[in-house]
């Protein structure tokens, strides 16, 4: 639970920066940082100068702070998935990507939190890098995954596929995944609550 200091904190820098789109806000982040807070509101906090210094172009102290949350968590399957995102979309770098997507994966297969987020940013990159092998595998592995649910996750996407050309991957690889993600939607299920709690 955020203490009413932290969400006041917060406040004041929602604040700031709507007031001025293109101040920098790091070094104000980071003077929070130096004050005492709980471990989640810390990591918040992290999180926040991370966005700030993507939205500035400071992509290389970026990455310093997302790897060393790696460091910090090492089988935290979201660390690595946020570096995967970082060489995805701020310092682009497809093959650093898919190495922290891996990862990521592997963690998950671990903990059981940010599979089917992994797996889509897998899949984006297959296309993206037009390993139509990968993506085949990545759509198998999205059809297949069985979610409990209260682990953390997104719901299944589908972005990716109206981007697949066709031929490139076997027809009943897509199909199963669209039929599996129909049905996860006429159940109404949530990565949270699940659908009456049963896996699914």
């Amino acid at each position: 639970m955020e203490s009413q200091r932290f969400k006041e904190a917060r406040l004041k820098l929602r604040s700031m920066r709507k007031a001025d789109r293109t101040r920098d806000l790091s070094s104000n982040i980071k003077s929070l940082l130096s004050e005492d807070w709980s471990p989640e509101e810390a990591f918040t906090l992290r999180c926040e100068l991370v966005a700030e210094l993507h939205l500035r172009g400071r992509n290389r102290e970026a990455e310093v702070l997302l790897q060393a949350e790696v460091e910090r968590e090492p089988n935290e399957p979201f660390h690595s998935l946020s570096l995967a995102e970082h060489f995805h979309y701020y310092d682009v770098d497809l093959q650093r990507s898919l190495s922290n997507i891996n990862q990521a994966i592997a963690k998950a297969n671990a903990d059981g939190k940010f599979m089917y987020q992994a797996l889509g940013v897998q899949a984006r990159i297959a296309v993206e890098t037009q390993n139509w092998p990968l993506l085949e595998e990545t759509l198998r592995d999205l059809a297949a995954y069985q979610h409990t649910p209260g682990n953390v996750d997104v719901f299944p996407e589908t972005d990716f596929l109206k981007c697949i050309p066709s031929g490139v991957v076997a027809p009943d690889a897509i199909e199963a995944y669209v039929r599996r993600v129909e049905y996860l939607r006429s159940m109404n299920y949530s990565t949270m609550q699940g659908a009456r709690g049963e896996k699914a």
